[in-house]
């Protein structure tokens, strides 16, 4: 009998850890800091992959990035690129480029200076938020927003 309810356990376990297919399909919210270096993001819980959406502050330098990753196709890198975020009635828009992953080799929209407090504005609304590169798009959803705004911006200082 001990051996049936070890079988039983593990295989309990091994139901409860997501498998492949859900970590891809799963997006969560997430805020880090590593010193002076803070981040906002959203995306899979696949390592493999890169965040939908990351706010990246850099308070030693005084500067914010803002990376979009709906794949931009055969956009050229260094091509100019408005990524607007819109949501619960507000939008914002930020001026960026173009830009490849050379590990990917996909190409996704990024704002080497962008301002954190209007980005933030959107993202406090209630709902989902959209976030525009060109003409590409991606939904960004509401659950578990607030509680990583709340830690990224205990340690980012940049408005």
């Amino acid at each position: 009998m001990p051996m049936n309810r070890f079988v039983l356990a593990a295989a309990l376990l091994a139901a409860s850890v997501p498998g492949p297919g859900l970590a891809e399909a799963t997006s969560v919210w997430n805020a880090k800091t590593n010193g002076s270096f803070v981040t906002l993001t959203y995306g899979t819980l696949d390592a493999d992959k890169g965040p939908t959406f990351m706010l990246s502050c850099f308070n030693g330098m005084g500067i914010a990035v803002l990376d979009v990753r709906p794949d931009l196709g055969d956009t050229k890198p260094g091509t100019p690129i408005t990524i607007e975020l819109t949501g619960g009635g507000k939008t914002t828009q930020v001026e960026g480029e173009a830009t490849r992953d050379e590990e990917s080799g996909g190409t996704f929209a990024e704002s080497s200076d962008a301002e954190v407090k209007p980005i933030l504005d959107v993202l406090r609304t209630s709902g989902p938020v959209t976030v525009k590169a060109g003409s590409a798009s991606a939904e960004l959803t509401e659950t578990g927003r607030a509680d990583a705004i709340e830690r990224f911006t205990k340690d980012c200082t940049l408005d």
